[in-house]
């Protein structure tokens, strides 16, 4: 029994710390005295992050300044998955191969519903419709290619059997819709319809987001351009965290870019992104199958925001736990971050 309580009162302390560490945690808004990577630095370690579950990605669409950290690292994509695919799709229609009226029968709507439906309101059944579509599991992911930019050789096995993307991806993706946004207003403008309040859009405030948002199997994920006076892009993916997470996150960067900003704003430039689909060679192996096939929709737009990771709850849960003298408190934090995809 001691030996229990000993550990019950080190995981007490522990928590505590945790807790009052991203609770005092606050947004720098003068970065005279210290660099972006020494303010995120500090950010993570507020929040307990690291390469196991944050990867960010960050681009100045003024300066071209960009950071990245983790960004290589494929991770349960969530909903996001739809950014590109709608990108795709709305290609179609302006290179006029595809009508924005068309049926199709997989979808259960006209592709000009398909869009709306998935990136307003991230609608499963419809946004996987469009997905197999396209083909097989491995075609649409082979087709998502023409967006990013990372050689054959760096991307991961799993990107082609999986719902897997990273944020360096997401932020090719996220330069591709911004360099070309003038073939893009009606999906940046579902993007800004989208999920009010939450996700980046609870942390920034001040400025209009367009943002496509995911939530599923323990991922808590956003991509997006915040219009701060210099347009930021930035991709968000994180496993097992609190939606608090992704709001300072954007806070923090959008704080960064807001500082940066020169007195008198210079022209904009255009930035230049030659992004060129990369033949893939089919490996021998068949693909696994995807994890979409076991999504649920979820109703929206209404539902209750993702409650912060260290209410005081998970503290006398934790010490129950131990006191009965087994179990194991991780399980218990797990399965309370653990959520369907809130898409």
């Amino acid at each position: 029994m001691k030996h229990w309580m000993r550990k019950c009162i080190l995981l007490l302390a522990f928590l505590v710390l945790l807790s009052a560490a991203a609770a005092a945690y606050e947004v720098p808004t003068d970065f005279t005295d210290i660099t972006l990577e020494q303010a995120v630095e500090e950010f993570m370690q507020a929040y307990g992050l690291g390469t196991n579950n944050f990867s960010v990605s960050f681009c100045n669409t003024v300066t071209g300044e960009r950071y990245a950290f983790n960004d290589k690292n494929f991770m349960v994509a969530a909903s996001t998955y739809k950014l590109p695919l709608n990108m795709y799709y709305y290609e179609q229609e302006h290179a006029g191969t595809m009508a924005s009226d068309v049926y199709i029968s997989r979808v259960g709507g006209t592709l000009e519903q398909a869009h709306e439906q998935s990136l307003v309101y991230s609608n499963n059944e419809m946004s996987i419709g469009m997905l197999y579509n396209l083909g097989e599991f491995r075609d649409y992911k082979e087709l998502m290619r023409k967006y990013f930019t990372m050689p054959e050789e760096e991307i991961e096995p799993i990107y082609y059997r999986d719902n897997y993307y990273c944020t360096h991806m997401m932020m090719d993706a996220l330069l591709y819709l911004y360099e070309y946004r003038a073939d893009f207003e009606e999906m940046i403008d579902y993007m800004k319809q989208a999920q009010p309040g939450e996700y980046f859009k609870a942390g920034v405030t001040e400025y209009e987001v367009a943002h496509k948002y995911g939530w599923f199997e323990g991922a808590l994920n956003d991509v997006g351009i915040i219009y701060t006076p210099q347009p930021i892009l930035l991709a968000v993916y994180t496993q097992y965290v609190s939606m608090e997470v992704l709001e300072k996150a954007a806070a923090l960067f959008t704080a960064y870019a807001v500082w940066q900003q020169p007195e008198e704003e210079p022209p904009a430039t255009h930035l230049e992104l030659e992004v060129q689909y990369v033949p893939v060679d089919t490996p021998e192996e068949e693909p696994a199958e995807s994890v979409f096939e076991e999504v649920e929709e979820v109703p929206l737009p209404e539902q209750e925001p993702v409650p912060s990771a260290f209410e005081w709850w998970m503290v006398a849960v934790a010490v129950g736990v131990f006191l009965a003298g087994g179990g194991s408190v991780l399980l218990i934090l797990q399965k309370k971050n653990k959520m369907a995809d809130k898409t």
